[in-house]
């Protein structure tokens, strides 16, 4: 395991807006401290083998965190520390706990916890948290329980990847602004897929038809009712690409 050593610019910490952490061999391993850099604003530490990352959560000016395919484990902190936050990028790594807060993030484009150890529910209303920039939303390979967070009114999101969790309901709307909407192998109810496949129908979607994909199969969703089928179909035939149980 590699280690971490202290460096100090020659023109102070205070000079440092961004710090990149490569890759190596062997990798970089245990905690990584950037709390002397205090006007940081880009973090990339990706395909490691770091198990902590501190002293950034309360920086107000950090843009970018991109911490993916490494060793960090515990519950991901409050993000709001973080008020001018972009993108957050946490994806295959050992994190507990819940959804991170991400309230009034009014600038994030990007949350992608994906593939984690993440449990408890997602946020009930995806416009309620006041990120209205929010383009990808990425919480898949997790155990999240309960519903499908409702993505009516957020005219910027184009992702939603919730597969691979053990999510059982959705209730809410959606914009034309989605055109990936994956949550297959949950165990959602014939309700659930019946209502997400109602709120594709109805939010009309008419652009770049070749890159819309909602993905509703895979092992415990329910297959639709024949109302639902009926939509699945109204989606194929405007462009969709569908696949159901």
């Amino acid at each position: 395991m590699a280690t971490v050593i202290n460096i100090t610019p020659s023109a102070g910490n205070s000079a440092v807006t961004k710090i990149d952490c490569g890759d190596s061999s062997p990798k970089l391993g245990g905690t990584v401290d950037v709390s002397p850099f205090t006007n940081l604003e880009e973090l990339t530490c990706n395909g490691n083998d770091i198990t902590e990352i501190t002293g950034f959560y309360d920086n107000p000016n950090m843009r970018r965190v991109l911490a993916s395919n490494n060793k960090l484990s515990g519950p991901i902190p409050d993000l709001t520390g973080m008020p001018i936050l972009e993108r957050y990028w946490v994806m295959v790594n050992e994190h507990t706990g819940g959804f991170p807060n991400i309230n009034g993030l009014s600038q994030l484009g990007v949350i992608n916890v994906g593939q984690n150890n993440l449990t408890g529910t997602l946020p009930a209303d995806l416009q309620s948290l006041g990120v209205p920039n929010l383009f990808r939303f990425n919480v898949y390979a997790n155990s999240f329980t309960g519903a499908i967070p409702d993505c009516a009114g957020m005219n910027a999101l184009q992702y939603v990847l919730a597969d691979g969790n053990n999510l059982t309901d959705f209730t809410g709307g959606v914009e034309p602004s989605l055109y990936r909407f994956f949550a297959q192998n949950n165990n959602l109810t014939q309700t659930a897929v019946d209502n997400i496949l109602q709120a594709f129908v109805d939010a009309n979607r008419t652009t770049d038809m070749s890159l819309a994909n909602i993905n509703l199969a895979g092992t415990g969703n329910s297959a639709p009712s024949a109302a639902g089928i009926t939509n699945k179909n109204i989606l194929i035939g405007r462009g969709w690409t569908v696949s159901t149980n």
